[in-house]
């Protein structure tokens, strides 16, 4: 939050505020931010000297990825994009198109499904979690399972080692055990 001169306060985001940052099995960087997505390959740019240079990832060679929130690496080598523009996965030569929905949280369980939380329309429970199934994956069409829907923002999403998957949210952190949700929400004692 910022306050202008007149002291009235508005929200400002730098448009190159970093959200997310991997290092992929290749050694290259990718750096998320509220811009453009950003590749930086260390020993290319080691050796030739240009140790600053960062490449913009776009899909088409043309269309920048703007604003993404999450980047992983699947266990397979290839990268998934979320953010605004949805989610999409990039297989090392051609970026496809997972769903259009504006993507918050990616995750992969040990069975190689993708986990998403997902922006699925306006006002203060819009979220969902999603899991692509890791064999449906392969499909240019899957279609995910809604695991929760109606939520508030879902941000964080991990799986525990007995297989169930933990997720945060707003207000509660929440278990799923492959059938039922429990929520552990925060009380106050104060």
């Amino acid at each position: 939050m910022h306050e202008d001169l007149t002291g009235q306060t508005f929200s400002y985001r730098p448009p190159y505020g970093v959200n997310s940052i991997i290092e992929d099995k290749t050694g290259k960087f990718w750096l998320a931010t509220g811009g453009n997505t950003f590749v930086y390959d260390a020993r290319l740019n080691d050796k030739v000297g240009q140790g600053k240079n960062f490449t913009v990832v776009a899909r088409d060679g043309k269309r920048p990825f703007k604003n993404v929130r999450t980047i992983i690496e699947d266990k397979k080598g290839n990268i998934w994009l979320g953010g605004n523009d949805g989610l999409w996965h990039y297989d090392g030569s051609t970026f496809t198109d997972i769903t259009y929905n504006s993507v918050l949280y990616v995750y992969e369980d040990r069975k190689g499904n993708i986990w998403i939380s997902s922006l699925s329309g306006n006002g203060p429970n819009n979220s969902a979690l999603y899991r692509y199934d890791e064999k449906s994956l392969s499909n240019k069409y899957a279609l995910p399972d809604i695991i929760k829907s109606k939520e508030g923002m879902i941000f964080g999403i991990l799986e525990a080692y007995d297989g169930s998957i933990w997720f945060g949210t707003l207000n509660a952190v929440n278990r799923y055990d492959g059938k039922t949700i429990t929520d552990f929400k925060y009380h106050s004692d104060r």
